[in-house]
């Protein structure tokens, strides 16, 4: 491991090898090649699990802190790494099964890299088995985009620009593997040049309230830099969907990044079909070039803050001028390797931006905000990097979810139409913090 600007980043070894000497028993090894065409399933019994993570790359103090805390209250733990991958084409022996319409433009993919020693007791040793043998494990919502089955290949490009082809050894369910679209091993990780610590997870603790001590003795607690999410979280209003879910609702596009390094061209077939050629006017007077599947959510919300009374809080100027939708822009991180923004997929609307900066308290009403989230909207207020201009869509309303928001949390009032148990809403199985564990991977910072 080196250090690079106070990051954790895993240099020539793999996570593996920084995993916790409490790892599971030895994975079986496998003398024939993978194959079937049922999802995976989990073969063993849901276990508590907890990740430490900070926007796009964990720092060297809190990896420190975190394995502190794990060593006093007990407990396994392993470093994950996540990234965005430009994917060329998905092959079936000679064939192409999926590839770019245009030649040099790729398909942006979120990769979750995680040792076996964690794969095993969280997802199950069938899972942790097929990474063991170097081939990948792919998300269903993946899968069904492109067409892809077991056995087939990917042709991946690397941070250096090489080539890396992984087989397809196991189709499973997105909530098995935290949301991600790719699960891969440290190896395959390194030959990606995927060396960006992203969080830490930790699982086997014999008590919660003993983590919770061990990590606010550490100080881990009362970071606003540092996010934990523990499997019997509340479900979090604010949080916004995975890359395979985003891509199934709003499509998927391939993508080159421009000469400058920064901006985005996408593929024009997608482009025409989601994305209008001009700004279109929205209540308030905002206009916009934002995704078909969004419109009527974003129009329903503006006119509800015009019928509220609430014209006002809204910078239309602002909006109209550094603000909007549609945006394809490209956060390079090293090598080939980088993230695409969500503006590229036409998915949020960013206005007031000159009072709401990211990583400054943010000033939108909080009406505003519980208006957006009735209108199946999460806002970026709560992010672990505020940005209180951002509203995001997620396709499922969002008001009625009590959770200590450090912002503008939901009102009680709101409760009433999801369904309910008691007097807390219960989010779906695929909402929960286990199935949305890795949800971030292949986002790398929050627009």
């Amino acid at each position: 491991m080196r250090r690079v600007a106070g990051v954790l980043v895993v240099a020539l070894v793999s996570a593996t090898a920084l995993s916790s000497t409490q790892a599971s028993a030895p994975i079986p090894s496998i003398s024939s090649p993978v194959s079937g065409s049922a999802l995976a399933q989990s073969l063993i019994a849901p276990t508590d699990v907890v990740s430490i993570f900070q926007t796009s790359v964990l720092s060297l103090d809190v990896y420190a802190r975190t394995i502190a805390a794990v060593a006093f209250s007990g407990g396994a733990w392993a470093l994950s790494r996540g990234a965005s991958v430009p994917m060329d084409r998905v092959m079936r022996g000679a064939a192409v099964v999926q590839q770019p319409e245009i030649s040099g433009y790729h398909f942006p993919m979120g990769v979750t890299v995680l040792p076996t020693s964690a794969v095993a007791p969280l997802m199950g040793r069938n899972v942790a088995a097929v990474l063991a043998t170097g081939q990948l494990v792919m998300g269903a919502t993946t899968a069904q985009l492109r067409g892809a089955q077991v056995g087939d290949t990917l042709d991946i490009e690397s941070s250096s620009g090489s080539t890396v082809t992984f087989a397809i050894g196991m189709i499973a369910d997105d909530a098995l593997i935290g949301g991600t679209e790719l699960l891969i091993s440290p190896d395959g990780g390194d030959l990606l040049g995927i060396a960006n610590v992203t969080s830490v997870v930790i699982w086997g603790f014999p008590s919660r309230s003993g983590l919770d001590a061990a990590l606010g003795g550490q100080g881990l607690t009362a970071r606003t830099d540092t996010r934990i999410r523990r499997s019997w979280d509340a479900f979090d209003p604010d949080q916004t969907l995975s890359m395979a879910k985003t891509k199934a609702l709003l499509g998927e596009f391939a993508y080159k990044v421009r000469s400058n390094g920064v901006e985005a061209d996408v593929t024009p077939t997608w482009e025409n079909t989601y994305i209008p050629p001009s700004r279109e006017l929205y209540p308030t007077g905002i206009r916009a070039r934002c995704n078909a599947t969004v419109k009527a959510d974003l129009r329903a919300a503006l006119q509800e803050v015009v019928d509220s009374g609430l014209s006002a809080a809204i910078d239309t100027v602002n909006a109209n001028t550094d603000g909007g939708c549609y945006y394809p822009r490209f956060n390079r991180v090293s090598g080939n390797l980088g993230y695409l923004s969500r503006h590229s997929w036409g998915q949020p609307l960013d206005t007031n931006t000159a009072t709401n900066a990211e990583g400054s308290v943010p000033q939108m009403d909080c009406a505003v905000v519980r208006i957006f989230r009735k209108h199946n909207y999460a806002w970026g207020g709560n992010f672990l990097t505020s940005d209180g201009m951002h509203f995001e869509w997620v396709g499922q309303r969002r008001d009625q979810y009590q959770y200590p928001s450090r912002y503008c949390p939901n009102l009680p009032a709101a409760l009433g139409t999801n369904t309910v148990s008691g007097s807390a809403v219960v989010a779906s199985v695929d909402m929960t913090v286990r199935a949305t564990l890795f949800n971030n991977d292949g986002w790398g910072v929050n627009d």
